[in-house]
C-alpha cells in the first residue's frame, strides 16, 4: 500500500486508462533519492497490462543500448516484422547484425515501431527506472520514440531523479513526486513500527523529512542509537547512505570538504563554516557545485542542505580523518562563549 500518493497514481492511472483506450502517452516521474519512484513503477505494473521493464546502471552508463537491450528483448521476436532497414539497425546496435550502429534516426524508429507491434494485440506497458543512469545512446532513442507514440496504446513512464540535467526530457510531461506529508509520513510509519517510542517517532518524522525510504530504515537506526550519541548526524543505512551520497561523492575535493564541515558544525550560519572550512583549504567558490546540483541551499547568511540526511550522508561518507580534521578546523575557529 502506497501511503500519501494519491495524486500520482490518480495520474499513472488516467495515462494506462488512455493506453486501453488505444490512446499512447508519456510520463517522467521526478523526485529525490528514495522518495518513491520505484513504488509508482511498481504500482502501474500491477494495474494488469503486460509491461517491459528497464533500468539504468551506473557501471553500464557506458555502454551504447545497454539500457535499451533491457526494455526490447522481451520483444525482439517480432523484429522480423519490421521494415528491412529498421529491422537491420536494430539488430546492428545489439550486435546481432553485419551492420554497424550508426544511423540513430532509423534506430528509435525501429523501437517504435517494435512498440506498436508489441501493443498491436492491447496496451503496452514500457517502465524506465533510474533514467539518468541510462547509456547516451538508449536515453536520446527512448526520448525520440516516447516524442512520436500517438495511438499505439504504449504507456511509457521514466523514474530519474530531481534535476532535468540529469535526465533531460524536453516535451514531455513530467510529475515531480515530492516528500509525503506529514499525515502520510506518520501513517506509514506506524504501519511499518507501530511500537516505536513517541520520542523516537517524533525524531523520525524529522529525521526523514518525508522520504519513504527514510521512515521505513531509520527505526532500526533510531533504536541502536545511544542516548549520550551527541549531535552529530544520524548513521545511515547502507541504502540510505548510497541514496544520499551518491551525487556528493561526484563533486570536487574541495567542495566535499566544505559540506563535511558544515554537516559537522550543524549550524545554519554561513560564516562560522567558511572560516573553519578555510584552514582546510575550502572557501566560499567550492560552495557553488553543491549550489549548481541543488544539494544545498545559501542566502550569503546562512547554509542548508537540501534534505536532513544529506547533512548525515555527506559525514558519514567522509574517512574518519576527514571528520576529526573538520571538527579540530571547526574547534579552533568557534572561539566565541556560545
Amino acid at each position: 500500500m502506497l501511503h500519501g500518493r494519491e495524486a500520482e497514481q490518480a495520474r499513472i492511472d488516467r495515462l494506462l486508462a488512455d493506453a486501453r483506450a488505444g490512446r499512447s502517452g508519456v510520463l517522467v516521474l521526478r523526485g529525490e533519492a528514495g522518495i518513491g519512484k520505484t513504488s509508482l513503477l511498481d504500482y502501474a505494473a500491477a494495474q494488469g497490462i503486460p509491461s517491459v521493464r528497464s533500468a539504468g546502471i551506473e557501471s553500464e552508463a557506458e555502454l551504447p543500448f545497454a539500457g535499451l537491450h533491457l526494455l526490447v528483448r522481451p520483444g525482439m521476436a517480432l523484429v522480423d516484422t519490421l521494415p528491412e532497414r529498421q529491422r537491420a539497425a536494430l539488430r546492428g546496435a545489439f550486435g546481432l547484425g553485419a551492420q554497424e550502429p550508426g544511423d540513430r534516426l532509423l534506430i528509435g524508429l525501429a523501437v517504435l515501431s517494435l512498440l506498436a507491434e508489441e501493443a498491436a494485440e492491447g496496451p503496452l506497458l514500457c517502465l524506465i527506472d533510474d533514467a539518468h543512469w541510462l547509456d547516451r545512446a538508449t536515453a536520446e532513442t527512448l526520448l525520440f520514440a516516447a516524442r512520436r507514440l500517438d495511438a499505439e496504446g504504449v504507456a511509457m513512464v521514466f523514474a530519474t531523479r530531481t534535476g532535468t540535467h540529469d535526465f533531460p526530457a524536453p516535451g514531455l510531461p513530467e510529475l515531480e513526486v515530492t516528500a509525503l506529508r506529514q499525515d502520510a509520513a506518520a501513517a506509514l510509519v506506524d504501519a511499518g513500527t507501530p511500537d516505536l517510542a513517541p520520542a523516537l517517532r517524533y525524531r523520525l518524522l524529522t529525521e526523514a523529512g518525508g522520504n519513504p525510504l527514510a521512515l521505513r530504515e531509520l527505526p532500526a537506526v533510531l533504536a541502536a542509537e545511544s542516548a549520550d550519541s551527541g549531535p552529530n548526524p544520524l548513521p545511515l543505512t547502507q541504502r540510505l547512505q548510497v541514496a544520499f551520497y551518491g551525487r556528493v561523492s561526484r563533486l570536487p575535493a574541495s567542495t566535499r570538504t566544505l559540506l563535511l564541515v558544515a554537516a559537522a558544525a550543524g549550524v545554519a550560519e554561513v560564516d562560522p563554516v567558511l572560516r573553519a572550512a578555510a584552514t582546510l583549504g575550502a572557501g566560499l567558490a567550492d560552495l557553488q557545485p553543491a549550489e549548481d546540483g541543488g544539494l544545498v541551499h545559501t542566502d550569503g547568511r546562512t547554509f542548508s542542505f537540501r534534505h536532513p540526511l544529506l547533512r548525515s550522508a555527506v559525514y558519514q561518507g567522509a574517512p574518519l580523518a576527514q571528520r576529526l580534521a573538520a571538527h579540530a578546523a571547526l574547534a579552533a575557529t568557534l572561539t566565541a562563549p556560545e
